[in-house]
């Protein structure tokens, strides 16, 4: 199972975590369902830079509404047929 691990520190809970976990989880609701886990996590030393997300062991900071949709598709759809050939 990945994991999607958002920042909610009050810097990232400032700049947009809630919405970013809202529309992390309104996808996984729709592709990911348990293959997806969405967790909070605390502060991740980069309040400068926005709303830090962790997919698995990688960082995306600055993440925006916009950014959502994009991570989600780089991470878990375009790679859907390969995990499925696998198990």
């Amino acid at each position: 199972m990945k994991t999607i691990k958002v920042c909610v520190g009050s810097s990232c809970f400032l700049r947009g975590a809630s919405e970013v976990i809202d529309l992390f989880q309104s996808l996984i609701d729709k592709h990911g369902q348990g293959k997806v886990k969405l967790a909070g996590m605390f502060c991740q030393e980069k309040c400068t830079k926005g709303v830090t997300v962790f997919v698995d062991e990688e960082i995306f900071s600055g993440v925006g509404r916009e950014d959502v949709a994009k991570i989600f598709q780089k991470k878990f759809l375009d790679n859907k047929r390969g995990e499925e050939k696998e198990e």
